[in-house]
């Protein structure tokens, strides 16, 4: 929205007319009736006094709060991921901090903007300068995340509440942890793309009914999976590895009906092995688990899921995958988790031929 329609807006919610408004601000009816035709702007010095008639802050009456397209958003995003794939880290979270500066109060940017920062971070750390300067960044990015939270865009509110817990939990801060999950709604309307593809079904726009649809069916199998996860996980802490199996089991069960990425599989399979020390099925796992990251998957390639169409930047994304392929194999060798088969040449092959040493 404009200033001159905020000032229409704004002027009709408080029951003003154009002369009675003018009359306060010490203008003429005709320079405020200017201002709403969209004509001329207020002058500078006005702005306060005209904020106040009009009951709002400057940031709503500039429409510094004014909430940017999805569209808008992914497309910066993009840009920051080429900037720090091509320019390094620091140059990327220079122009992430740009956008942030223009558009201070858009909750979805600054969630989106911290996530694809943290994401960049992680994937070309080198580029990031020394520890110190590095765990700056990270500090500066958490910030990110508390202004999105404290925020009026509720999606973006609480995917960075959410956000915000998992690095509490991380860090071992349960009792601040648990505070910020209290913060996220038990039902946040999970059936309004329900209804939406009913109603778009009832319009004869199948297309679209058939895309909320599928990206509701795709969620529900990722819930499914990442709950039967955590129950493996619990099973084997409690050093029960039947049970762990049979999550397991199910996982790569829920994989293969739901058409999901065969990295999914793998991941399951591979927790196992590595907790069971099985050196024969850690390297069958990884023969197959390496792949499946450097394969480029498509929902859109399966019937269950061909309305979802396929997002930009596929070259992008491979050179990331190919980054984290790396980085995974560097993460591999220091595992202390991984010792029982450090010493293992299968073992060691294996990973310099993706760590770019063979």
């Amino acid at each position: 929205m404009r200033i001159h329609e905020i000032i229409r807006e704004k002027r009709k919610e408080q029951g003003l007319t154009q002369e009675q408004a003018a009359g306060r601000l010490g203008i003429s009816a005709s320079a405020f009736n200017k201002w709403e035709r969209g004509m001329t702007c207020p002058d500078i010095m006005i702005l306060p006094a005209l904020a106040r008639l009009l009951e709002v802050d400057l940031n709503t009456l500039l429409s510094f709060e004014e909430d940017l397209t999805d569209q808008e958003i992914g497309v910066w995003c993009s840009q920051i991921s080429d900037c720090i794939m091509k320019e390094g880290f620091s140059a990327g979270y220079t122009a992430a901090m740009e956008k942030i500066r223009r558009f201070p109060n858009s909750g979805m940017l600054l969630y989106t903007m911290a996530a694809t920062l943290e994401g960049g971070l992680t994937m070309f750390a080198d580029g990031a300068g020394d520890e110190g300067e590095r765990q700056r960044y990270l500090d500066e990015i958490e910030g990110l995340y508390e202004r999105a939270a404290r925020g009026k865009n509720e999606a973006a509110r609480m995917q960075a509440v959410s956000m915000l817990a998992s690095k509490l939990m991380n860090r071992g801060e349960y009792e601040e942890a648990r505070e910020k999950l209290e913060l996220l709604p038990e039902r946040n309307f999970p059936d309004k793309n329900q209804l939406l593809a009913r109603l778009y079904f009832r319009q004869g726009n199948y297309a679209e009914a058939a895309r909320l649809t599928e990206n509701k069916i795709l969620a529900a199998a990722n819930d499914i999976y990442s709950s039967l996860f955590m129950l493996m996980d619990i099973a084997l802490e409690e050093e029960r590895i039947s049970d762990a199996e049979y999550f397991a089991g199910k996982m790569v069960q829920t994989v293969n009906v739901f058409e999901m990425w065969d990295y999914s599989a793998c991941a399951a399979e591979f927790t196992l092995a590595v907790k069971k020390q099985d050196k024969e099925e850690v390297m069958r796992v990884l023969k197959k688990m390496f792949p499946a990251l450097e394969k480029k998957w498509k929902p859109c390639d399966s019937l269950l899921y061909s309305h979802i169409s396929e997002k930009e930047g596929g070259e992008r994304r491979q050179e990331f995958g190919r980054r984290f392929l790396k980085n995974l194999a560097a993460e591999l060798q220091e595992d202390k988790d991984m010792e029982f088969i450090k010493e293992d040449e299968a073992f060691q092959k294996f990973l310099k031929r993706y760590k770019g040493e063979e």
